[in-house]
């Protein structure tokens, strides 16, 4: 699900409702600089507008379309054009588990598949190489308690509680996570989903690439043998 920027003090934005919830807020999210939109979350001071002068990694760092995961399957396309923002002193939430803090720029891409689920690349620009591997090693230990994490999610809800967080894949520059639950609205939509979650970092760049599968369109969700290929696709793209 598509990231939200949060100051020091936590703000959450609405919950989603339903798949068309999740669809009409990523494209929310991505244009609210560009459209003129309010806050990404409730109660926040609304984002800077966008930076001209982005670091011309973030821009290569990017997959296309066609190189997101089973792109000639889902037949991923961009839902706007990329945003960047300035976020030095933000906190950046990518999920219910995830959150970047120190980066400077955050450029954000979303998309959608032919099921009309969401994709997000998120790439963050650092001061420095130690600022984004520190941010890598943050978000690598926020994922080992993802599991718990989200079942108290799924507890607190009154859903059922099975959520289970696998690293399918560790490399040296990031890895990659599998999320099997009954997701809870907010962050991710209702209902039964698949969630992946890649994250790589080159010198002073993390990108994080999620997408999800909501099980009525996805009964068998896709596998993760793919998953150290598009690690070292994203590397490439950054180097």
């Amino acid at each position: 699900m598509p990231g939200s920027i949060r100051p020091s003090s936590t703000h959450r934005r609405p919950a989603a409702v339903g798949v068309a919830g999740v669809l009409t807020l990523l494209a929310i999210l991505v244009c609210v600089t560009a459209c003129g939109g309010s806050s990404r979350t409730a109660g926040a001071t609304p984002p800077p507008p966008p930076n001209s002068t982005a670091p011309s990694t973030a821009a290569a760092g990017r997959l296309t379309a066609a190189q997101l995961p089973d792109g000639t399957a889902e037949k991923w396309q961009t839902i706007a054009s990329p945003r960047t923002l300035t976020v030095t002193g933000r906190t950046v939430q990518v999920n219910e588990c995830v959150t970047v803090h120190g980066a400077v720029t955050w450029q954000q891409q979303a998309y959608a598949d032919s099921y009309r689920t969401p994709a997000e690349q998120d790439v963050f620009t650092f001061a420095d190489s130690t600022a984004a591997h520190a941010a890598r090693l943050s978000l690598a230990e926020e994922m080992s308690g993802c599991q718990a994490r989200s079942r108290s999610l799924q507890a607190k809800s009154h859903v059922v509680v099975d959520a289970q967080v696998t690293r399918t894949v560790s490399t040296g520059a990031g890895g990659a996570w599998s999320r099997q639950w009954t997701g809870v609205e907010g962050l991710s939509a209702a209902g039964p989903q698949t969630d992946h979650l890649y994250a790589v970092q080159v010198g002073n760049t993390l990108a994080v690439i999620h997408f999800d599968q909501w099980a009525p369109a996805h009964p068998v969700a896709s596998g993760t043998g793919a998953d150290l290929s598009l690690l070292t696709a994203v590397a490439r793209q950054l180097s």
